[in-house]
């Protein structure tokens, strides 16, 4: 009775904590094969593992395991003295499509936690949209120019110089308009520019999110930013759930979770399974998940429902904000919901 108890956990266990690390570790290994022209020798590959003749540690089984994992793929690999990825008669290089290249653009933000690794991951995938000469229509030339624009004048540019989002369309307020800003930096990862609206200086100093597919063009002006603006201050940073982390504490989160309400969250929150630690010496709740937040919004309508299987500890300022927003928002709602 208690090994069939034991099983699942462990089952899910090894799912939860080792799963992005091998994705990771297979993709970079993916990524290697492809960029080297012949196939190469094991030696080298044990380098990219950190093993070998140097280090004392033998990596060979692990990689024999990662080139499975991309023969069950369907590419065709190179076994014996050295190993590659067999290229095919058809075509000089083996190269993702475009569908192809889209999907693992998007699928590296959510699973690859290395920020390194993610970005490195998906500027290269964004060089194969670049060299690919097919006409699809998935991500459009004229957003993957934008991306290309705002690398070059935002991201590598030394000075800050003010720039007109052409017809930007704002998903708060519903309307489209030119918009006047100074742009701080350009995230490759989610296509967003963090920047300061002139028109808002007086009032707000903070940056703003503006998505690049929200606007027709970008305009880059001669005039540098205002003097005044001390954007150099601002980490730009975002929480587990997108909030933009400026200067402000964060409220830190540590609840444990039995297998029935860990289950239910990652339905509705997927891509923070690697945020969840499993302890073996815990009985009742013994899947513990830390974050740092911004704001509670998000996540206690969640909690809520989970209350009778999870516990709080070291959670001191999130459960006061968390009370603070149900006396604002929630009491006097139910209040007059329950009167009816």
């Amino acid at each position: 009775m208690n090994k069939s108890k034991k099983s699942p956990v462990k089952e899910l266990k090894s799912k939860v904590i080792k799963s992005s690390s091998t994705q990771e570790r297979v993709m970079n290994l993916l990524l290697y094969l492809l960029e080297s022209e012949k196939p190469v020798p094991m030696r080298k590959l044990e380098a990219l593992y950190g093993g070998g003749e140097d280090s004392g540690e033998d990596k060979r089984r692990t990689i024999f395991r990662h080139l499975d994992i991309l023969s069950g793929y369907g590419l065709e690999i190179i076994r014996g003295d050295k190993y590659g990825i067999k290229k095919k008669s058809e075509y000089s290089r083996t190269e993702f499509n475009l569908h192809e290249s889209q999907a693992l653009y998007f699928a590296a933000q959510e699973s690859i936690s290395d920020v390194d690794m993610r970005r490195s991951i998906q500027q290269k995938l964004l060089q194969i949209f670049h060299s690919n000469k097919k006409r699809q229509n998935l991500l459009s030339k004229r957003t993957i120019d934008l991306v290309e624009f705002c690398d070059k004048q935002i991201n590598q540019s030394k000075r800050k110089y003010q720039m007109r989002l052409l017809n930007y369309s704002s998903a708060n307020q519903g309307t489209k308009r030119d918009r006047l800003v100074v742009p701080v930096s350009f995230s490759l990862e989610n296509l967003e520019i963090y920047a300061i609206d002139l028109e808002d200086l007086a009032r707000v100093t903070r940056p703003k999110v503006f998505k690049l597919d929200r606007c027709e063009g970008i305009l880059k002006l001669k005039d540098l930013a205002p003097k005044e603006l001390q954007i150099h201050t601002h980490k730009l940073m975002r929480d587990p759930f997108g909030y933009l982390i400026y200067d402000e504490a964060l409220l830190h989160v540590e609840a444990y979770f039995n297998l029935k309400a860990m289950t239910i969250f990652l339905l509705h929150f997927p891509y923070l399974t690697d945020q969840f630690q499993y302890l073996d010496a815990e009985v009742d709740k013994p899947f513990r998940l830390t974050l740092d937040i911004v704001r509670v919004e998000p996540i206690i309508g969640v909690f809520s429902v989970l209350l009778n299987h999870i516990r709080f500890e070291n959670s001191e300022a999130f459960l006061a904000a968390w009370k603070v927003f149900h006396q604002a928002n929630v009491e006097e709602g139910l209040a007059k919901l329950f009167t009816i």
